[in-house]
Parts: structure tokens; C-alpha cells; sequence
């Protein structure tokens, strides 16, 4: 029994349209991410970045490397966050994740630049992910002061 041209037809929409259907849904997936500490622990600075999906899709573990640059844009030194899976639920929407980097390059450091970040999927593989799925936040706790 030969295939139809229109069931071939229906079958190529079909796929087309769930094929449509995950890249929407993966254009809704981002990423806020914000420098939330440094610490310093015997001679190496780690930054600890929070990264939160705002209960809008779920990641799998992330790898996304970073530069800290100088005042003139040059870059002073290279880490990389590994970033356990998040977003599953409105309780794991967010997760904190750290890179250690020489404290020399931290002090002089004027900004952070994300260059890279792939997502391991389920099957194993690894995608990379568009660097518009970040939306870097500035953040700047409050100044705390001492009451009289």
C-alpha cells in the first residue's frame, strides 16, 4: 500500500508545526543572571552568580564561560560556571553558581562578559545556547550603616 501525497503532505505539516512548536518554546526560555558576592578564600576570588528563569522553562546543566574585562574592554582572565539543572518548578526557578578567578584580575576588573553557554540535553548532547537567552542584571546591595 502506497503513501498517499496528501498523507505524506499531512505528515511533513505535522512535523513541521511540532518542530514550530519547540523552537516557541524554547524562544519563551531565558535566563536572568547577576553577580550576587565575591569571597575570597586563601589567595583565590570566586564570584557567585544567582541565574534565574523566572518560572519559564526548564534547563538542563549549563556551561557558561565568562571574561572579566578592564576599563578598555581587554579581557583579564577566563572562567567558567557549571551550572546544575533549574527551572522545573517555581522552587527550583533559580540557582547560584561560582568560577574562581585570580584575585589580581577581580580587583581590576570594570565588567563581566558572557561569551559562551552550551546545555547539556537529555540524549547527551550538547547545544549551544544564543547568547540573547541571557538578560544580565546589575545588582547592587543595599549600603549598610550603623544606628545611634
Amino acid at each position: 500500500m502506497k503513501p498517499t501525497r496528501e498523507l505524506l503532505w499531512a505528515t511533513m505539516l505535522l512535523g513541521l508545526a511540532w518542530q514550530s512548536t519547540g523552537f516557541a518554546e524554547e524562544a519563551k526560555r531565558y535566563i536572568s543572571i547577576r553577580n550576587t558576592d565575591s569571597v575570597w578564600v586563601q589567595g583565590v576570588c570566586s564570584l557567585v552568580f544567582r541565574l534565574d528563569n523566572g518560572g519559564a522553562g526548564e534547563f538542563n546543566a549549563l556551561s557558561v564561560t565568562i571574561h572579566l574585562n578592564d576599563k578598555t574592554g581587554h579581557t583579564l582572565a577566563e572562567g567558567t560556571l557549571d551550572v546544575p539543572p533549574f527551572g522545573d518548578s517555581d522552587a527550583t526557578r533559580s540557582v547560584d553558581a561560582s568560577t574562581e578567578f585570580d584575585c589580581e584580575a577581580v580587583e581590576k576588573a570594570n565588567g563581566i562578559s558572557i561569551v559562551a553557554a552550551s546545555e547539556m540535553r537529555a540524549n547527551h548532547t550538547k547545544i549551544t545556547l544564543p547568547l540573547s537567552t541571557f538578560d544580565p542584571q546589575y545588582y547592587q546591595p543595599l549600603k549598610i550603616t550603623m544606628s545611634q
